[in-house]
């Protein structure tokens, strides 16, 4: 009963019990960052270890998109008499930053040795200062700097500017709670295969879908995949954009050969006809991402002579080369490892959003697109016991500033947030996994939001491949591994005389969709107003929901059902908030009280781990 209880607790609290995260922010290891923490509670601490190959000043900043206008930022020394500094800053633009008001960052230790400054430093996740950046579940870029020397009197000068080279910024996901590394130790019989391009001469074009089909080995028993891994070729780090692992059925293989199409440009007559038998995302990789592992008891199936072994994969290379470069050789992939060691269950991904249909007006602020795994398609897929989501890979392009998966229940009657960045950094796309796993039935439904900001786009962007084009995905990680590949939404502009469209600019209601682009494309001086229009019918006319369900061999048509947005409001946003005064009304107390419960269960839960 104890043991449940204190689960139960951990499990309200976000509780999680994290080795060392780190990154290293400069080449050649000269400035590192590493941090740790046992709670995600806005009371909790954070702690953060900082060094640099200096023997002058560090410092390490919360940045909202890179820059130094707006970030929060620690400076630290160590004098020439041996006594440590820390100050809590702010910058308000390129200069010189501020000393907060409020010192809320404390030194826990300080050393210099062999001309490596390092410092330990502890701050609370919100410090409830205006001045400080509340350190969030979403991409965190941090920006850093050194100097040579120490600050004269110990103040802060321009005489202490780190120059061009001493500076940087990196993107991070600082409150990943879910570990990288398996809770158990790995089997002795880990294998692996590599799939990868061959010294691949990338065309001298903005954006290369390349495809390659490659063997899978040769496995009389099913095995199970536990890890994959990027093998980028050096150098090559900004081209390759992202790969996507397919599984084939029903590929020829002999064809194949024979007719020497085992690679090319994809979705043209350099592939085979049956490039589209590889339906099935085993797992997808983006810029800025890492290793990723399966947690300790899923795995992807691969092997064995049943009907749901895969005949072959392809590997899908996105090549992004907007300087249209006619040098780059390529040989990069993915290292795949599997294990003879099955696991307790089969993992499977599912890709939820849209590609088509997106429509996104110039100099968007905040502008939204929506697309909806409908109930319709849940009820085909799922089994009755439901499936369980583990992980995710949020993907939009260039204008991509927010992405967030919103979870609802068949009734209707409850709603959350499955997983969000607001903070979206189209240069890091890692696969993360959920604090805690969330169980999906038949009939749920989701809903994907992606936002677009970008202030210099002065044109309209669609949906499409090209970096410049944009897309709206989450692709999910699942068990038990079913038969689906793709659920979502999409809205060409179908205009009705209810639509804010029509209303404004009176078009024809029997014109096709096509034609409504053109003659919003039309529209002279795009204004913020017009805008407004266009979302406003995002949000209020009808979306058609479309379905793919594969049973291997057979493509099961899609299911088209009118759906709107409006059904889906919002989930409701937590009132925990640890900077609330505590007054009769404001329910601070509640709040304080679950935060003093939760700090005695995270010392409970450490006495315990250590008995």
């Amino acid at each position: 009963m104890e043991t449940a209880l204190l689960f139960i607790l951990l499990l309200l609290c976000n509780f999680v019990s994290t080795e060392d995260l780190s990154a290293s922010l400069a080449a050649g290891g000269k400035f590192n960052v590493s941090w740790s923490f046992s709670e995600t509670t806005p009371d909790s601490e954070i702690v953060f270890t900082i060094s640099a190959h200096t023997e002058g000043w560090v410092g390490l900043g919360f940045s909202p998109n890179g820059a130094m206008t707006g970030a929060d930022l620690i400076v630290a020394w160590i004098d020439s008499e041996g006594t440590s500094h820390l100050m809590d800053m702010h910058a308000t633009g390129n200069w010189l930053p501020l000393v907060d008001s409020s010192q809320d960052v404390s030194l826990v230790s300080a050393s210099e040795v062999n001309g490596v400054t390092s410092v330990t430093f502890k701050r609370k996740i919100n410090t409830c200062d205006d001045e400080d950046a509340v350190i969030m579940t979403s991409t965190t870029r941090l920006i850093y700097a050194f100097g040579d020397t120490d600050p004269t009197n110990n103040v802060l000068s321009s005489l202490n500017y780190h120059g061009a080279t001493n500076r940087g910024v990196k993107s991070v996901y600082l409150l990943d709670t879910a570990s990288k590394i398996p809770d158990e130790s790995l089997p002795d019989d880990l294998q692996y295969f590599d799939l990868n391009v061959t010294d691949y001469h990338v065309p001298a074009t903005d954006t290369t879908y390349h495809c390659s089909f490659h063997d899978p080995p040769q496995l009389d028993t099913k095995h199970h995949i536990l890890s994959i891994e990027p093998l980028i070729t050096k150098g090559n780090e900004a081209l390759v954009h992202h790969m996507v692992f397919y599984a084939c059925w029903g590929v020829d293989k002999e064809h194949l050969r024979n007719n020497n199409k085992t690679e090319g440009i994809c979705a043209t007559p350099e592939m085979p006809e049956f490039e589209s038998s590889c339906f099935n995302v085993e797992y997808a990789w983006a810029i800025g991402g890492s290793k990723f592992y399966w947690p300790a008891h899923t795995g992807v199936p691969i092997g064995g002579n049943d009907s749901s072994s895969p005949d072959y994969y392809m590997l899908q290379m996105h090549y992004d080369n907007p300087q249209l470069l006619d040098t780059w050789v390529d040989s990069s992939g993915l290292r795949v490892t599997y294990t003879s060691n099955l696991r307790e269950k089969d993992a499977g991904t599912i890709q939820v959003g849209t590609v088509d249909g997106l429509i996104v007006p110039p100099k968007p602020e905040n502008f939204e697109y929506i697309s909806i795994c409908h109930t319709s398609c849940t009820e085909q897929w799922m089994p009755d016991d439901g499936v369980t989501v583990f992980g995710y890979l949020l993907h939009a392009h260039l204008l991509g500033a927010k992405i967030k998966l919103d979870w609802y229940s068949k009734d209707g009657s409850q709603s959350e947030v499955l997983a969000e960045d607001n903070s979206y950094d189209f240069n890091y796309q890692e696969n993360r996994l959920l604090p805690v796993p969330k169980k999906l039935l038949p009939g749920d439904s989701l809903k994907l939001t992606c936002t677009y900001t970008d202030s210099s786009r002065n044109r309209f962007t669609y949906g499409g491949e090209p970096s410049t084009d944009e897309m709206c995905l989450a692709i999910l990680n699942y068990y038990p591994k079913q038969q689906a590949t793709t659920c979502g939404s999409y809205t060409g502009i179908n205009i009705n005389q209810t639509d804010p469209i029509y209303q404004r600019w009176d078009f024809n209601t029997s014109s096709t969709v096509e034609d409504n682009i053109e003659l919003l494309e039309e529209v002279a001086n795009w204004s913020k107003e017009d805008t407004l229009v266009l979302q406003r019918s995002y949000y209020e006319t009808d979306h058609y929901s479309f379905c793919t369900k594969l049973s291997f061999h057979i493509n099961f048509p899609n299911v088209l059902v009118p759906i709107s947005p409006k059904s889906y409001p919002d989930p409701p946003v937590s009132q925990s908030n640890s900077c609330l005064q505590d007054t009769p009304n404001s329910g601070a107390k509640s709040t304080a009280s679950l935060y003093l419960v939760c700090s005695v269960v995270g010392l409970y839960s450490l006495s315990y781990k250590l008995s």
